[in-house]
């Protein structure tokens, strides 16, 4: 039989009716007990005289019950044949016995039997005896199985799981559990928790209880949470424990289950690491970007302010190729200044502090139109928007996104077209969702990824700017909570640029 669970009958010893063999030496008697079987419906399989031969026939018919005499002629009782049958093939046995005296009693209750007929017996006792045992056997059958499923379960969990009675002392450890104790099952059953499963508090420090006897105390369970295990303080792990309940309801001990996280420890140890490095690049690269653009913007304005003071002197006395080229020198130095200043903004923005609160994005785009006022007269840009909501960022970085959008927008328009312009935004699930929408240049589907890396420049020197407006932008949305993406068909059909930012919390009663 399968030694995980003898309870389950080989495909050869699977009946539709319940099989039966009778082992009683007096064959009359045997007889008799057939044909009672015969009439209650139970087939008999076959009827033996002797131990040995019961053995022999419950080898070769695999019967579902045993009726056993208890006194058989031979060197083999019914007892020492019952319980070779259970030992060897769990097949239930039912003792028929006329006398018996305590010592054979004894015996006969150490082979397991599932009832007693004492003879001579009547039908209907036959009948209750032999139906009790089959039922009763089946039912241990499903239990055997069920917990051998359970069993199987818990041996392929890869967390550890322990099991104690209600006094701590240790029931069950499953393979995992094994490994991260160093316990073997056999040596661990009856021994108290804090022996087989030494924890230590995070820092070191001695526990006052473990997680399992807080449940055992409590009758409660309780969440996950770190410990060092063993001595050592090598492996971390995390524990949760919950109680266990008898039929009746009562606590009856304890689980606790295992999760072995020292690599994800280290993990997150050397991501923290990383971060706070990264953090630290990022502030000396901003302080960096900052002195030298601060630097630089002093000889940007002198070669700008000499280059106008030289083309005033000379005025009309210098050659028209001089003059252009005066001309030129001033125009890049006013770009370098311009550029050292977005520069100085860009490097100032990813130090400046997040003051968050609640802001309209309304009234803020009503600014930007007033600081915009003159640019959008001048190229009779048309800006079209509905109720915005309202939303959690930082006010002066929010109004900075919006300039440098509706900049964006008027600059890339299609030559000789005013610029249209829609501001779309509202709450949902995920936030304050917001579109900024123009009908102008577009941007090519290879090239709406790589919008947003500082410096880039998509249509070359047609329009006037340094390549970082959306570079802002995404370090705005970003440091505010949120994400930034470009939408376009292509050149020439207009862009899209969506951000999600954090809603504003509903406002106080007051407000």
């Amino acid at each position: 039989m399968n030694e995980t669970d003898p309870y389950k009958n080989p495909a050869n010893c699977l009946h539709d009716k319940s099989k039966i063999l009778v082992v009683e030496d007096e064959q009359v008697v045997a007889m008799d007990v057939e044909a009672h079987l015969l009439t209650l419906g139970y087939e008999v399989v076959g009827l033996a005289g002797t131990g040995e031969e019961a053995l022999s026939l419950t080898d070769k018919m695999c019967p579902d019950l045993v009726l056993m005499d208890i006194q058989l002629h031979g060197e083999l009782d019914g007892i020492a044949v019952a319980d070779q049958i259970r030992q060897r093939w769990r097949i239930p046995v039912v003792f028929m016995t006329a006398f018996a005296g305590e010592e054979t009693l004894a015996r006969a209750r150490e082979a397991g039997p599932y009832g007693y007929i004492t003879k001579p017996f009547k039908t209907q006792d036959l009948q209750a005896t032999v139906a009790v045992a089959l039922q009763q056997y089946r039912n241990t059958r499903e239990i055997f199985q069920e917990h051998g499923w359970l069993r199987t379960l818990l041996a392929g969990m890869r967390d550890g799981v322990i099991a104690t009675d209600i006094d701590g002392r240790v029931k069950y450890l499953n393979p995992a559990a094994e490994e991260l104790t160093g316990w073997a099952l056999a040596d661990a059953i009856g021994r108290q928790i804090e022996e087989v499963y030494p924890l230590r508090a995070e820092d070191g420090l001695p526990l006052e209880r473990c997680q399992l006897r807080r449940v055992l105390a409590t009758n409660k369970p309780v969440a996950r949470q770190r410990f060092l295990l063993g001595n050592t303080g090598n492996v971390m792990v995390e524990d949760s424990a919950a109680p266990i309940h008898n039929a009746e309801g009562q606590l009856s001990g304890a689980v606790t289950v295992i999760v072995d996280i020292t690599e994800r420890q280290k993990l997150e140890q050397e991501r923290a690491r990383l971060f706070d490095e990264l953090e630290r690049t990022n502030a000396e690269l901003a302080r960096f970007s900052h002195t030298v653009a601060h630097d630089l913007r002093a000889p940007a304005r002198t070669v700008k302010l000499f280059t106008e003071l030289l083309a005033r002197d000379l005025g009309n006395r210098v050659e028209k190729s001089t003059g252009e080229h005066l001309r030129v020198i001033g125009d890049a130095a006013s770009g370098m200044e311009r550029l050292i200043e977005t520069l100085l903004r860009y490097a100032e923005l990813g130090a400046a502090p997040i003051e968050r609160q609640r802001v309209s994005a309304s009234d803020v785009l009503a600014e930007v139109r007033v600081l915009l006022s003159a640019l959008l007269s001048e190229t009779r840009a048309q800006i079209e928007a509905g109720d915005l909501p309202m939303i959690s960022a930082d006010p002066v970085q929010f109004q900075q996104l919006l300039l440098n959008l509706l900049v964006n927008a008027v600059q890339y328009r299609l030559p000789d077209q005013a610029p249209q312009i829609s501001i779309r935004g509202e709450a949902t699930e995920n936030g304050c969702e917001f579109a900024v929408t123009d009908h102008g240049q577009g941007i090519p589907a290879e090239q709406q990824k790589r919008v947003f890396a500082p410096f880039t420049r998509l249509h070359g020197g047609d329009v006037p700017g340094t390549g970082l407006g959306l570079a802002l932008c995404r370090t705005i949305v970003e440091r505010n909570g949120g994400r930034i993406w470009a939408e376009s068909a292509g050149a020439g059909q207009g862009t899209t640029i969506r951000f999600f930012l954090p809603c504003a919390s509903p406002a106080p009663p007051h407000e």
